[in-house]
């Protein structure tokens, strides 16, 4: 399951920053080292990508279940285990697109 929290309290500067003010300074008010230590771009898309395939694999097993006993599965969560894992799948298709498209536009402004 891929979550992501939006409003960390790490993420907020505590005070205002001046125009003098040294960018590492800044990164320790604004929580940047916590964001940016936590591992590289190419380890975080992996773990989306696990955890996409996790959410199809679970839907698959939810409906391997219902077929072998159909008394022990609710359809309503094999509806919802199908949605979510469709969801998370086009999602991740758009962010590789985009990434892709936006690569393609910095190699072609060269």
């Amino acid at each position: 399951m891929l979550t992501m929290t939006l409003t960390d309290p790490r993420h907020i500067a505590q005070a205002p920053v001046s125009s003098g003010t040294m960018l590492s300074t800044i990164g320790k008010t604004i929580g940047a080292d916590t964001v940016t230590g936590s591992g590289s771009f190419e380890e975080m898309m992996l773990r989306a990508l696990d955890d996409v395939s996790g959410q199809q694999q679970s839907a698959e097993q939810l409906i391997q279940t219902a077929i072998t006993d159909p008394d022990s599965v609710d359809i309503h969560d094999i509806t919802i285990a199908q949605a979510k894992a469709s969801m998370s799948l086009n999602i991740t298709k758009t962010v590789l697109n985009r990434l892709v498209q936006g690569w393609k536009d910095i190699i072609n402004t060269r």
